[in-house]
């Protein structure tokens, strides 16, 4: 499952809308970027395999000064950098200038997959395009910027001035002028235009005014201007040499823009008129991104209106100073203008209302002569302005109408017909500078109000939904630590070992460490033993036919396994679920029985992706096996002799026709009574070893005379020492404290050890029991007492000393009766050292061995001084 969510991740990351990315924070590579920030790249780096490249070969050129060092310092600092509005032009000639918001955050090395092949921290890199936002952003700016200027004598320089701004805000333009048409002198052919405003042109460009019906641009959008007008683009103005452009400024020289775009400016009441155009120029040929186009087109609306208000502002201007003199023609001057225009004298009382405001207010001529206040009150209109019902309601509109404000409000006729109004507020002043009245033009911008609000709502649900995704992305995240922190556990604690091979290249792509300790078993050469961290960085990468096939792999049967043949290969090559007991030899001669359990992973589509292997070493389980078998075969030889024995002697007493003297029946009696004790010490032994592995001996401690108990062990063992044509050879100090002890069961322990000794000694060697008592360094008082048991038998192997404590241990492989000669072997029961052991266990103690073959063996333990008061 947590390989499962791993996968699961990385599809997630790489479908994301947000460019991500990982870089090593020590050499600055990277370790792993998604589809939609590889796609931002230069080709060939876009579709190309980046991963362990060095992020400044792949950054432009003219991004690298300055990423570099931020990389550097968030990798030291450990300190987050967030941009949330970078421009970059990199993408003119698709996109325009794009805006992105670029994180830069340092991620422990906690955070990463346990299987990473390093345990070093990484910077994570978002990067995420929000050009649309900040356009739309900059759009309503710019708008806002040039509408605070619109009342004033100075208005039209200013407005156009703003517009010149915005072109460089919003798209980053340096060469660029907005060209107006001249008032008509009444001779349409001979109407010329002129440039208005300009940024970046030579400035001979000022004695620049061709006619309408020459060689231009807006010429050319004039003569076709109820054809449904669009942007003008020329990428390359080499191949339109009669074209007649404006010269730029090229380092002091007037230069010929190597391309041009050409944007309409309509009349606002005239959707089909055209007043004049925006035009962006390139030194160099190059294209013009569609959203940079649309962006303009836009935007050329807001400053058409914009340069109608700023003529209109001025137009009012003259028509209010001309209205003092003449009524009438103020009255058709308010009539013609088809926004709400309403004058108030210099205390806010209407003076006068045009058509349009009535009609928008549901104002009859009573208002006239009104407060504000009191006419909006009357209103029939639904409104909300904010501040009305406030005493300082008209102290703070006069502050507003002073500094060439505007507000906006929501409209409801009484019609019921729905508006946006934008309120522009300009105080009139005499000619020795004094306010005599205050304009307001009530601007009707539904449908622009509408189109803001629906990029606002965009934006917003935009937001929303990175804002889920940002949540996901965590939630993602955390899961995926969890789930690698339990993979990580697992692996590291699970007996068998574990290895993942990718199918597209026969890789190995995850090992734990007990697949390193099997393969090294195996004889595959990975290193040294103490940094399984390198061998498995060593491993990840190689064939697995490289590390696999030269292997010598046997079944059950003993045949030889090709390696086509093995779990592995069926699984990573035929999708085949399998599982199979093979065997090998290692190299330092042992045999190593392993299960192998291997299977598929397969993709959306069924193909497989990866296969997982599971080893598990059985040798031990394999050697258990025999030595029961052996154990079963020799309780059941050891049975069979003496009940053989005794049915032979209870049958010769039983037959009829056969007769023994009373000394013979007593010498059969006494045969089947030995066999009989025999027995019993072998069901004694039996379930001796039974409460040892369930760990229930009981103990009967008491102060144990070393003396005494050697002189009864003598004794025990006269019958044996006597037949063995053995000796025994005890040393025993004088003065010996007393041990602590079970007497019985440590009685047990030295007859054990004994037998075995007499049993593997050479005939007519000795056997040594000797006793030395332990004292700590500085004192005299021993605290402890360790008895040996020497002989000079064959020795035992080292294969046997790894086993020699276990149940039924009576040699290495029991099927190799070869090497019995060589080497020490028991025909018994092997649970004589076992029980010895599990006796010595539950004292605090140990038995210890040290033996080589050839010479002998040597067993020892060690039991504590009696404490306790002894008589």
């Amino acid at each position: 499952m947590e390989l499962e969510s791993a996968l699961q991740l990385e599809h997630i990351l790489g479908h994301a809308s947000i460019g991500i990315a990982l870089l090593d924070t020590a050499t600055l590579r990277i370790r792993y970027i998604n589809h939609s920030l590889k796609s931002l790249l230069d080709e060939p780096w876009s579709y190309q395999e980046i991963t362990g490249t060095h992020v400044s070969d792949v950054l432009p050129p003219d991004i690298v000064p300055h990423a570099l060092p931020l990389f550097k310092q968030v990798a030291a600092t450990m300190q987050r950098v967030q941009y949330n509005r970078l421009p970059y032009e990199g993408f003119l000639e698709s996109r325009g200038r794009t805006y992105w918001r670029v994180s830069i955050e340092y991620v422990p090395a906690s955070f990463l997959p346990a299987n990473h092949e390093t345990a070093t921290p990484s910077l994570l890199i978002t990067v995420e395009d929000i050009t649309d936002s900040v356009r739309s952003q900059l759009h309503l700016s710019a708008i806002h910027h040039i509408s605070s200027v619109l009342a004033g004598p100075t208005a039209l320089p200013q407005v156009l001035t703003r517009i010149l701004q915005a072109l460089h805000d919003m798209v980053g333009s340096k060469r660029c002028a907005v060209l107006l048409r001249d008032q008509t002198n009444g001779d349409e052919m001979a109407r010329s235009m002129h440039i208005a405003a300009h940024r970046g042109l030579h400035p001979t460009a000022f004695e620049w005014h061709p006619t309408e019906q020459e060689h231009t641009l807006l010429g050319k959008l004039i003569a076709r201007e109820r054809q449904g007008n669009h942007a003008i683009i020329i990428t390359d103005t080499s191949l339109t040499p009669d074209l007649l452009l404006p010269p730029i400024d090229d380092r002091g020289k007037p230069t010929r823009p190597g391309s041009v775009l050409c944007v309409p400016i309509f009349e606002p009441s005239q959707g089909d008129t055209i007043l004049g155009s925006i035009e962006v120029y390139h030194r160099r040929t190059r294209g013009f991104p569609a959203e940079e186009v649309r962006l303009l087109e836009r935007f050329a609306q807001q400053a058409g209106l914009a340069i109608h208000n700023a003529r209109l502002f001025r137009s009012i201007e003259r028509w209010a100073r001309m209205a003092s003199r003449s009524a009438n023609q103020k009255e058709n001057v308010m009539s013609a203008i088809p926004d709400g225009v309403v004058i108030y004298d210099p205390r806010w009382r209407i003076a006068e209302a045009n058509p349009a405001a009535r009609q928008l207010f549901g104002w009859t001529d009573d208002v006239i002569g009104l407060p504000i206040t009191e006419a909006l009150t009357r209103s029939t209109s639904r409104f909300t302005i904010e501040g009305l019902d406030q005493p300082d309601f008209i102290a703070q509109l006069e502050q507003r109408a002073l500094a060439h404000q505007s507000d906006e409000i929501k409209l409801t006729n009484a019609a019921g017909q729905d508006y946006t109004l934008r309120c522009s507020y300009t105080p009139i002043r005499d000619e020795p500078g004094d306010i005599f009245a205050f304009i307001t033009i009530y601007h009707d911008i539904s449908q622009e109000a509408a189109a803001r609000e629906r990029v606002e709502e965009e934006v917003r649900q935009r937001t929303a939904e990175l804002a889920q995704r940002n949540r996901a992305l965590k939630k993602a995240r955390s899961e995926l630590k969890s789930a690698n922190e339990r993979m990580q556990v697992l692996l590291a604690h699970l007996p068998s070992g574990v290895i993942v091979v990718g199918a597209a290249d026969h890789t190995i792509n995850l090992i734990n460490n007990r697949g390193i300790e099997l393969l090294r078993k195996m004889g595959t050469p990975l290193g040294p033993h103490t940094d399984p961290a390198r061998a498995r960085k060593k491993v990840i990468g190689l064939s697995v036919e490289q590390v696999f096939r030269s292997l010598q792999m046997y079944n059950a049967s003993g045949e030889f396994v090709p390696f086509e043949q093995r779990p592995m290969y069926r699984a990573l090559f035929d999708g085949e679920a399998c599982e199979d007991e093979l065997y090998m030899h290692t190299p330092d001669g042992r045999t190593m029985h392993m299960l192998v359990n291997a299977a598929p992973f397969f993709d959306s589509d069924g193909a497989i992706t990866d296969a997982v292997v599971v080893l598990h070493d059985i040798s031990r389980t394999k050697a258990l096996e025999r030595a029961r078998e052996d154990f079963f075969n020799t309780i059941a030889h050891e049975l069979k002799t003496p009940l053989a024995n005794i049915r032979a002697h209870l049958t010769a007493l039983l037959a009829r026709d056969l007769q023994w003297s009373l000394e013979e029946q007593y010498r059969f009696l006494q045969t089947a009574d030995e066999q009989v004790e025999r027995l019993v010490r072998m069901v004694n032994q039996l379930l001796d070893a039974s409460r040892v592995e369930a760990g229930a001996l009981r103990l009967d401690v008491e102060p144990i005379l070393l003396a005494e108990m050697i002189e009864d062990l003598q004794e025990r063992l006269e019958a044996l020492i006597a037949t063995s044509q053995r000796g025994l050879r005890v040393s025993l100090p004088p003065h010996l404290p007393a041990v602590q002890g079970d007497y019985e069961l440590i009685m047990s322990v030295l007859m054990n050890l004994l037998s075995n000794a007499f049993r593997y000694a050479p005939e007519g060697d000795n056997v040594y029991l000797k006793v030395e008592p332990i004292t700590e360094p500085g004192s005299t008082t021993p605290h402890a007492v360790t008895l040996h048991v020497i002989d000079h038998g064959p020795g035992i192997a080292a294969e046997q000393l790894k086993t020699l404590f276990s149940r039924f241990s009576t040699s290495l492989y029991s099927g190799e009766q070869a090497r019995r000669g060589g080497y020490r072997w028991s025909p018994g029961t092997g649970l004589g050292l076992y029980i010895s052991q599990g006796i010595l266990e539950a004292h605090q103690s140990r038995l210890h061995v040290e033996s080589s073959p050839g010479q002998g063996a040597h067993f020892s333990f060690t039991l504590p001084v009696y404490n306790g008061q002894h008589n």
